[in-house]
């Protein structure tokens, strides 16, 4: 097998490098014997230049502060602890003090996560949801643990029918967070629980800065009616927290150590059914305590010398498949197409790939194989490329089946233990439904990903969401799809551990870095500054 040396981190969405043979495994959670040899040979030190700037629409995203002189050494004793990427610096930071001392890469992830469900609470908090991807080299074996939350057991459309007399309770599912990644804790830790989670509630403890772009949603919700506890933690005084400002939250330090059960099934379980129907809603004791996150195989589609993994349903990731079937098509490299050209296609092939999954909903219902199946196939995207410039009609109709930004807290990690992981976690809007218990477990607004008769004045045909309609214990339609890409013939090979910002224009991003890499043979590295497609076209 070949010696792969390279490592390069992207500093937007994605985090990739070459792979390596490695004797180290934590996946059954304990270090193997022989973990100090992480490398075979040393390797000359690579230059980080000409990274992707990042975007304003990220302006609190940390990558540890890289600077174009530095290096990355491959050494024989670890790859980089500088292999994380969060939405803010704090997590970032902490997350690599997690590999430092010994963690797996998946402590590591979720450490970040917990940080980020503290310190950007308009985005993600434990009382939310989201998909974890696990991707272990050395064994060439990917999971998904699918820790997206659930409607309550009591819930029925009929609740939901008139949206300006809607109730915040009713928006509520079953968050999905703590039991995912205790789940995921279970197979890839290497550190003990406690301590994991208790470096997260250290933040919430100690306290931390309120960043601008927290501060910025803070500042939307003024003016608006808001639960007293909300008021109280976010707008004291009545007036929204500021850049800056030091918060703490102990409160929120003590749910995180107290441990899933009391969260699930005590104390905490009691608080939120009460505060969610004190505020109209159904969510019970039962609809957590019953409560699982599930462990899932993803879907894959092969391109060139690489496989392509997505979550499968609830989640969307098929439509990025779908689309990039399409694109394949049309030849890129070897009909030297134009710039604009490119950009043109791929607006096209994720509106009908939009189009086309608006179709899919929650996994066990196996009315969505076939649909899946379609998407997942090249000779279905053939015809369907053929037909891309008849579907306007449907695709007016898609424009509000899914979120024109979802918003989504991300942390992209690659540890020396030949785990890669990627995670992505939401309140699916800005601070979900707003309700904050007294303990300061923000709820989520999940129901709002679910379809159902008036949600919308744009009416769509009448089975084109029916697999997505709003039914006890069912898990919505999501667009939170972190993403691998893996070498299709060897353990040795480029890797890639993608994640975005969440939404549609999000999406745009990574399909074109991926339609770079795939199909115009571009460096990953080169691929991110280039001029992205923000379209405005329906359904973006």
């Amino acid at each position: 097998m070949e010696s792969c040396a390279g490592t390069k981190l992207n500093k937007h969405t994605a985090f990739s490098y070459r792979s390596f043979e490695s004797p180290s495994e934590f996946t059954d959670g304990s270090p193997s014997n022989d973990s100090k040899q992480d490398l075979k040979r040393k390797y000359d030190p690579i230059q980080l230049k000409d990274m992707s700037s990042g975007s304003s629409e990220m302006s609190d995203q940390s990558f540890s502060k890289l600077k174009e002189t530095d290096e990355i050494h491959l050494d024989a004793s670890l790859v980089t602890i500088k292999g994380v990427l969060s939405d803010h610096d704090r997590c970032t930071v902490l997350s690599e003090g997690v590999l430092r001392d010994g963690g797996s890469s998946v402590d590591a992830a979720i450490a970040g996560a917990l940080c980020l469900g503290i310190v950007h609470q308009h985005v993600s908090s434990v009382g939310g949801g989201g998909v974890m991807l696990v991707h272990d080299i050395k064994r060439t074996e990917t999971r998904v643990i699918n820790f997206q939350g659930s409607a309550p057991e009591l819930l029925r459309e009929g609740m939901l029918q008139n949206p300006s007399e809607m109730k915040a309770g009713l928006l509520v599912g079953v968050p999905g967070m703590l039991m995912g990644f205790h789940r995921a804790h279970r197979l890839y830790g290497s550190l003990l629980w406690e301590d994991v989670v208790g470096r997260a509630a250290s933040v919430a403890r100690e306290g931390f800065n309120v960043s601008h772009s927290l501060a910025d949603a803070v500042s939307k919700m003024e003016g608006t009616e808001l639960p007293k506890h909300f008021r109280d933690v976010f707008l004291p005084e009545g007036r929204g927290l500021s850049p800056g400002s030091y918060v703490r939250m102990p409160e929120l330090a003590d749910v995180l150590e107290a441990g899933v059960w009391n969260f699930y099934s005590g104390t905490f379980s009691q608080e939120m059914e009460n505060e969610v129907q004190k505020h109209g809603g159904v969510l019970s004791r039962e609809d957590l305590g019953n409560y699982t996150a599930e462990i899932q195989q993803p879907l894959e589609g092969g391109f060139r010398d690489f496989i392509i993994q997505v979550p499968p349903p609830p989640s969307a990731g098929a439509l990025l498949i779908g689309a990039l079937n399409l694109l394949e098509g049309f030849h890129f490299k070897e009909n030297n197409v134009e710039e604009k050209q490119v950009y043109h296609w791929i607006e096209e092939a994720l509106t009908t790939a939009f189009t086309v999954a608006a179709g899919l909903g929650d996994h066990r219902n196996n009315l969505t194989d076939d649909l899946l199946s379609s998407m997942l196939n090249k000779s279905q995207a053939e015809i369907l490329r053929n037909k891309m410039i008849h579907l306007q009609s449907l695709r007016n109709s898609t424009s509000y089946s899914f979120p024109a930004e979802l918003l989504t807290a991300q942390v992209v990690v690659m540890g020396p233990d030949n785990l890669m992981v990627s995670v992505a976690s939401s309140l699916n809007g800005p601070f979900g439904s707003r309700i904050l218990t007294p303990s300061g477990i923000l709820l989520n607004s999940l129901i709002l990903d679910f379809f159902w008769p008036n949600k919308t004045s744009v009416k769509p045909p009448t089975d084109q969401f029916q697999e997505n309609h709003v039914g006890a214990r069912k898990r919505p339609l999501t667009l939170l799809m972190p993403a691998m890409l893996v070498p299709s013939w060897d353990v040795c090979g480029t890797y890639m551990a993608l994640s975005s910002s969440g939404g549609r224009s999000h999406l745009n991003k990574i399909t074109q870095m991926l339609v770079n890499v795939l199909f115009l043979h571009k460096e990953k590295n080169d691929s991110l500054p280039l001029r992205r497609l923000h379209t405005q076209r329906e359904p973006y």
